[in-house]
Protein backbone atom coordinates (compact mmCIF):
# COMPACT_ATOMS: atom_id res chain seq x y z
CA UNK A 1 0.00 0.00 0.00
CA UNK A 2 1.28 3.57 -0.79
CA UNK A 3 1.89 6.03 2.18
CA UNK A 4 1.02 9.29 1.22
CA UNK A 5 1.92 12.61 3.60
CA UNK A 6 -0.54 14.80 4.40
CA UNK A 7 -0.64 18.39 6.11
CA UNK A 8 -3.90 19.78 7.93
CA UNK A 9 -3.80 22.13 10.87
CA UNK A 10 -3.86 21.02 14.54
CA UNK A 11 -7.65 21.39 14.72
CA UNK A 12 -7.86 18.72 12.07
CA UNK A 13 -5.25 16.56 13.52
CA UNK A 14 -7.27 16.64 16.77
CA UNK A 15 -10.78 16.10 15.15
CA UNK A 16 -8.99 12.82 13.16
CA UNK A 17 -7.87 11.58 16.43
CA UNK A 18 -10.88 11.86 17.84
CA UNK A 19 -13.18 10.68 15.06
CA UNK A 20 -9.99 7.20 15.44
CA UNK A 21 -11.45 6.44 18.88
CA UNK A 22 -14.67 7.43 18.63
CA UNK A 23 -15.62 5.70 15.82
CA UNK A 24 -13.22 2.33 16.49
CA UNK A 25 -10.94 2.48 13.75
CA UNK A 26 -8.03 1.11 13.58
CA UNK A 27 -5.82 3.78 12.43
CA UNK A 28 -5.63 7.42 11.38
CA UNK A 29 -4.99 5.90 7.87
CA UNK A 30 -8.43 4.18 8.12
CA UNK A 31 -10.28 6.91 9.12
CA UNK A 32 -8.69 8.69 5.99
CA UNK A 33 -9.42 6.20 3.41
CA UNK A 34 -13.52 5.78 4.75
CA UNK A 35 -13.38 9.72 4.52
CA UNK A 36 -11.86 9.63 0.93
CA UNK A 37 -13.98 6.66 -0.05
CA UNK A 38 -17.22 9.06 1.14
CA UNK A 39 -15.93 11.36 -1.02
CA UNK A 40 -15.31 9.34 -3.79
CA UNK A 41 -18.81 8.08 -3.94
CA UNK A 42 -20.34 10.82 -3.83
CA UNK A 43 -18.14 12.13 -6.80
CA UNK A 44 -18.94 8.75 -9.33
CA UNK A 45 -22.75 9.62 -8.47
CA UNK A 46 -22.58 12.81 -9.80
CA UNK A 47 -20.24 11.83 -12.75
CA UNK A 48 -22.46 8.90 -13.32
CA UNK A 49 -25.55 11.96 -13.88
CA UNK A 50 -27.02 12.64 -16.87
CA UNK A 51 -29.62 15.07 -18.57
CA UNK A 52 -31.05 17.65 -16.45
CA UNK A 53 -30.75 17.20 -12.34
CA UNK A 54 -31.41 18.50 -9.46
CA UNK A 55 -28.79 18.67 -6.34
CA UNK A 56 -28.51 20.59 -2.76
CA UNK A 57 -24.73 21.74 -2.67
CA UNK A 58 -23.81 22.84 1.29
CA UNK A 59 -20.96 24.94 1.13
CA UNK A 60 -18.60 25.71 4.18
CA UNK A 61 -17.00 29.16 3.85
CA UNK A 62 -13.78 29.26 6.46
CA UNK A 63 -13.85 31.73 9.41
CA UNK A 64 -12.92 34.73 6.79
CA UNK A 65 -16.26 34.12 5.40
CA UNK A 66 -17.14 34.39 1.19
CA UNK A 67 -14.56 36.44 -0.23
CA UNK A 68 -15.66 38.16 -3.88
CA UNK A 69 -14.19 35.10 -5.93
CA UNK A 70 -16.11 32.85 -4.72
CA UNK A 71 -19.12 35.62 -5.19
CA UNK A 72 -18.13 35.32 -8.80
CA UNK A 73 -17.97 31.44 -9.08
CA UNK A 74 -22.09 32.15 -7.83
CA UNK A 75 -22.82 34.87 -10.33
CA UNK A 76 -21.07 32.89 -13.31
CA UNK A 77 -23.50 29.85 -12.50
CA UNK A 78 -26.46 31.51 -11.44
CA UNK A 79 -28.66 30.83 -13.95
CA UNK A 80 -28.64 27.13 -12.35
CA UNK A 81 -28.93 28.17 -8.73
CA UNK A 82 -32.69 28.11 -7.93
CA UNK A 83 -32.35 29.32 -4.51
CA UNK A 84 -29.77 29.92 -1.82
CA UNK A 85 -29.63 30.04 2.34
CA UNK A 86 -26.74 31.79 3.45
CA UNK A 87 -26.15 32.14 7.70
CA UNK A 88 -23.42 32.81 9.71
CA UNK A 89 -22.01 30.04 11.91
CA UNK A 90 -21.30 30.41 15.30
CA UNK A 91 -17.35 30.19 14.32
CA UNK A 92 -17.57 32.82 11.92
CA UNK A 93 -17.87 31.35 8.99
CA UNK A 94 -20.27 31.05 6.75
CA UNK A 95 -23.29 28.34 5.37
CA UNK A 96 -24.69 28.29 2.68
CA UNK A 97 -27.14 25.71 0.95
CA UNK A 98 -27.97 26.34 -2.79
CA UNK A 99 -30.23 24.29 -4.82
CA UNK A 100 -29.10 23.81 -8.24
CA UNK A 101 -30.43 22.80 -11.68
CA UNK A 102 -29.32 22.17 -14.47
CA UNK A 103 -27.55 20.13 -16.91
CA UNK A 104 -25.26 17.61 -15.29
CA UNK A 105 -22.52 18.16 -16.95
CA UNK A 106 -22.71 22.14 -15.87
CA UNK A 107 -23.54 20.90 -12.31
CA UNK A 108 -20.17 18.96 -11.52
CA UNK A 109 -18.27 22.16 -13.00
CA UNK A 110 -20.10 24.32 -11.10
CA UNK A 111 -19.32 21.98 -8.05
CA UNK A 112 -15.68 21.80 -9.38
CA UNK A 113 -15.05 25.76 -9.45
CA UNK A 114 -16.76 26.27 -5.88
CA UNK A 115 -14.49 22.93 -4.42
CA UNK A 116 -11.09 25.00 -5.40
CA UNK A 117 -11.60 28.74 -3.94
CA UNK A 118 -9.52 29.16 -1.08
CA UNK A 119 -12.57 30.53 1.54
CA UNK A 120 -14.21 27.09 1.09
CA UNK A 121 -13.73 24.35 3.67
CA UNK A 122 -16.41 21.92 2.50
CA UNK A 123 -18.73 21.29 0.39
CA UNK A 124 -21.17 18.24 0.24
CA UNK A 125 -23.78 17.47 -2.41
CA UNK A 126 -27.10 15.64 -2.61
CA UNK A 127 -28.10 14.71 -6.02
CA UNK A 128 -31.98 15.03 -5.66
CA UNK A 129 -33.27 14.09 -8.96
CA UNK A 130 -32.23 13.00 -12.53
CA UNK A 131 -33.87 12.19 -15.88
Amino acid sequence: MAIVAVSMPDSDLNELEKMQTDGGFSSRSEVVRHALQSLIAEQRTLELASGDITAVFTVIYSERGKNDQCDQVQHDYSRMVAAVMHAHATDGGCVEVMLVKGAASGVREFLNRLRTQRQVIRVQVSLVGAQ
